[in-house]
């Protein structure tokens, strides 16, 4: 199985499986990630969902080059490629739930689109990052080039696609790719902490506000002030802010329920 989807308590995991091509990414992995971010948005207990390779050698390396010349052969495939991307990315960035991907090795191409796709991105020392369509020849997605543009600014984005050179996780923590860079050996304890602290959050404090960052980045149109004011509602008339106000005034960890 070259994806692995499993629920674990609150989280919803999502692991890329190949470890053998570095968990390259191919379509089979592509075609399950919106399928398993509908699934996980659409179970209530699960309050975040999280990414991570197989192994601790990469995250994903990229898209799985041994599929390039049957799925990028064509114009017509092409198209379909990319399509099926904007899918993944938007599966992710669109959910209400927040995630997180946890980062050890390679985060290359494809890799890197989904660990930036993701709200949070923690690695390893051992990490290492770049998109190396200039070398291969390859038109990066639009989607791809939105989410890099607005993560790490212009002048950083052109320097990583003219290029196409790799980043060691310090570099790439001082262009704003990844969150925190650790030991190795402590980014699990560490991301686990970051998952419990989401899951212990109130859920639609967090969907308010990932709805709000999200409108404001999307790649066309002006934000969708409706759909943002029925997300402030939406938290503002819940039993979670209720609880929250109670919580604080009665010097207890609140209890949230997302509802």
């Amino acid at each position: 199985m070259s994806l692995i989807v499993e629920k674990r308590g609150a989280v919803g995991w999502i692991v890329l499986n190949q470890p053998q091509k570095r968990n390259a990414i191919n379509d089979a992995m592509w075609r399950g990630i919106p399928e398993a971010m509908a699934r996980f948005d659409a179970d209530r207990e699960v309050r975040c969902v999280a990414f991570r390779g197989a192994g601790t050698e990469a995250f994903a390396s990229g898209a799985d080059i041994s599929e390039f010349a049957k799925i990028r052969a064509e114009r017509a495939a092409v198209a379909h490629y990319d399509d099926l991307l904007d899918r993944v990315l938007h599966s992710i960035q669109g959910s209400p739930k927040p995630s997180v991907a946890m980062i050890y090795g390679f985060c290359m191409g494809g890799g890197l689109e989904i660990a930036l796709a993701c709200d949070l991105r923690y690695c390893g020392r051992s990490g290492q990052f770049g998109i190396p369509a200039a070398k291969l020849g390859l038109a990066y997605s639009i989607e791809g080039h939105k989410r890099l543009l607005e993560t790490v600014g212009h002048a950083r984005a052109r320097e990583i696609m003219f290029l196409g050179r790799r980043y060691p996780a310090e570099e790439a923590l001082a262009m704003g790719l990844v969150h925190k860079v650790l030991a190795d050996e402590n980014l699990q304890g560490f991301v686990e902490d970051v998952i419990k602290t989401l899951v212990e959050n109130a859920p639609l404090s967090i969907a308010n506000s990932k709805t709000q960052i999200e409108e404001y980045v999307k790649a066309c149109g002006a934000a969708d002030q409706a759909r943002m004011q029925a997300a402030i509602e939406r938290c503002a008339k819940s039993a979670d802010y209720e609880e929250g106000r109670r919580a604080f005034m009665e010097k207890r960890k609140p209890r949230f329920t997302g509802s």
